[in-house]
């Protein structure tokens, strides 16, 4: 419902007081919306509304169209990286569900200028400005990034849209610009682990859940100490009681970081209870739409989806509806699902470009049973739960037994 009452022309962050398009919600829940709903006309749309809204010098503003003019006091709402980034992450996202990289190559030159601005912005590679994790968690009133150093959030987010870049300048074939920002990405990681890692400690930042799971999740941490600062991410979520602490940014971070590294049991820990802060706990409270605020009780808006981050896990991990790494479009699938806690069942599907694909589970008396729909002309190769094999099907609807 929150989705649905924000998509509005552009996607809102809350249908009854700003109206506005905040862009950081475009990517952060990206997969997830696209999971839902058909995007190919809405997204390219968006992306025009940004390439509209660019500055002359490069600058992406948060909100898209630019009703808002942010003054100097409020200048952190201006042009907030992670939010900007959205110009560049999205188009892969819909290259990746559609398999359409028109987007990239419509856009190429528009990704670079809000790069090359960001690099003028930058001190020694550190990008300083913006709203950090915004809405993070914790015993106060939740604004502005109070668990993770901004600077932290957004020279993490200035090195992925650089990796982003490189790879739609290797897909252009401009070889040029491919070492230019190959080179740019590696100064940018050196300077990040120069002033936020503690390697004695095997830390980044303040050592909160989204300084760790950020660069864990873009992976820019060095292969010897990743399974440390994953063990370190696993431990602060423990020591918080198995409850989460970031906010609209670092959610996907954190939760994707939980899902890649096969910690979907944590994942679902961390939500199904009913205490702050979590989903559960607005759903007591009588939410019927995702709240501003992880906390309800704390007031802002009842009515925001940049929260709705769990949506992908649900798709991804859950159901564990993929698309094959190196194959975009959807058009070779894979099913992977995961699952955890005391669930019984899971029953999801998405529209593809092609049709439909369904993925119904069940456990019962030590009996996992899967039943599978794949659209005409469609491949999927199917992994049951603690198989490495997969089963390999073309359109139709299997049922597997383990």
């Amino acid at each position: 419902k929150a989705v649905r009452s924000n998509m509005q022309s552009v996607f809102t962050d809350c249908p009854h007081r700003e109206k506005l398009g905040w862009l950081e919600q475009d990517h952060l829940c990206g997969p997830g919306l696209l999971y839902n709903y058909d995007l190919t006309g809405f997204v390219p749309q968006t992306l025009q509304n940004i390439a509209d809204a660019q500055h002359a010098n490069g600058a992406v503003p948060t909100t898209a169209p630019e009703y808002v003019v942010f003054e100097s006091d409020l200048s952190d709402f201006a042009e907030s990286p992670e939010w900007g980034c959205t110009f560049v992450v999205l188009p892969f996202m819909y290259y990746d569900t559609y398999g359409d990289d028109s987007l990239i190559r419509k856009y190429y030159n528009g990704m670079r200028r809000y790069i090359d601005y960001l690099t003028t912005r930058a001190d020694n590679g550190i990008v300083s400005f913006g709203l950090g994790d915004w809405y993070d968690y914790g015993d106060f009133r939740a604004g502005f990034s109070r668990n993770t150093p901004v600077p932290l959030v957004a020279t993490a987010h200035y090195y992925m849209v650089v990796r982003y870049l490189t790879e739609a300048a290797r897909m252009l074939d401009n070889k040029y610009d491919v070492a230019y920002y190959t080179h740019l990405g590696e100064e940018i990681n050196k300077a990040f682990h120069r002033e936020f890692y503690h390697k004695d400690t095997r830390q980044y930042g303040t050592g909160s859940q989204c300084s760790n799971a950020l660069p864990l999740f873009l992976g820019m941490v060095p292969a010897d100490d990743r399974q440390a600062v994953l063990d370190n991410l696993v431990a602060d979520i423990k020591r918080h009681g198995n409850r989460l602490t970031t906010g609209d940014v670092g959610n996907r971070y954190l939760f994707q970081t939980l899902a890649r590294n096969g910690l979907n049991e944590l994942m679902y820990t961390m939500h199904n209870h009913e205490e702050a802060p979590g989903y559960g706990f607005q759903l007591k409270f009588g939410a019927t739409t995702l709240t501003e605020q992880w906390d309800p009780r704390q007031g802002s808006s009842w009515n925001h989806f940049m929260m709705g981050q769990i949506d992908e896990w649900f798709f991804n991990s859950l159901a564990g509806i993929r698309t094959v790494e190196g194959k975009p479009g959807m058009k070779e699938i894979e099913i992977r699902p995961r699952p955890v806690g005391d669930l019984t069942y899971v029953r999801a599907s998405t529209e593809t470009l092609y049709g439909k694909v369904a993925v119904d589970w069940t456990r019962k008396n030590g009996v996992f049973t899967l039943k599978v729909t794949i659209p005409v002309g469609c491949t999927a190769r199917v992994f049951l739960p603690d198989e490495k094999e997969p089963k390999i099907v073309e359109s139709g609807t299997y049922t597997f037994k383990k």
